[in-house]
């Protein structure tokens, strides 16, 4: 993407399918509802995508880049700030656009976006690791077998939480994550 009218059409034909995606299914989008609603051409559109399919893939990305850009894993004192921060990072965001991702994933596109959540967790997740492994802390068990597990717990939380329009609040939500995480059940 350099110049800037590649930039531009790019931003019209994410914008056009996130809207569509907002309302309906994705096996429901053409081609042309994506361009019509973003005034492109579809020759424009082919030029730079091969079918929705990257177009998505493409928008997905895009999202999982924006989740991350205002993360930054600091130097915290406690593997339980580190949670509790990464949580509310997240529930932040997805409070933000609840909306669209609640029709995200009742319109039948929810691997793309779970696996956007689960792999922001997993990096995040793991970066902390390997920061208390330099420390000197020794796990029992692997860190990616760690990551894999507390990404994929926050994830089905976060995703139950969005697809029945729960009513706890998002420093609830992440509050019983975090509860889950270090206290147990007591």
């Amino acid at each position: 993407m350099g110049d800037l009218r590649t930039t531009r059409t790019y931003l019209l034909l994410k914008n056009a399918l996130l809207e569509l995606l907002s309302k309906e299914s994705f096996d429901s989008i053409k081609v042309n509802d994506i361009c019509n609603l973003a005034m492109i051409h579809r020759t424009t559109f082919y030029s730079h995508f091969s079918d929705k399919y990257e177009l998505l893939d493409y928008c997905i990305n895009d999202i999982e880049a924006e989740l991350t850009k205002n993360f930054e894993p600091g130097n915290y004192s406690t593997a339980k700030e580190f949670y509790s921060d990464l949580i509310n990072h997240l529930l932040k965001y997805l409070g933000e656009n609840k909306q669209f991702f609640k029709n995200m994933l009742n319109n039948n596109y929810s691997a793309g976006i779970i696996t956007v959540f689960h792999n922001s967790a997993i990096k995040y997740i793991t970066d902390l690791i390997e920061k208390e492994n330099q420390a000197g802390k020794k796990f029992d068990v692997p860190p990616k077998i760690m990551a894999e597990f507390y990404s994929g717990a926050v994830t089905a939380i976060i995703m139950w939480w969005l697809k029945t329009n729960s009513k706890i609040s998002e420093q609830d939500l992440c509050n019983y994550i975090v509860s889950l995480i270090f206290d147990g059940q007591k």
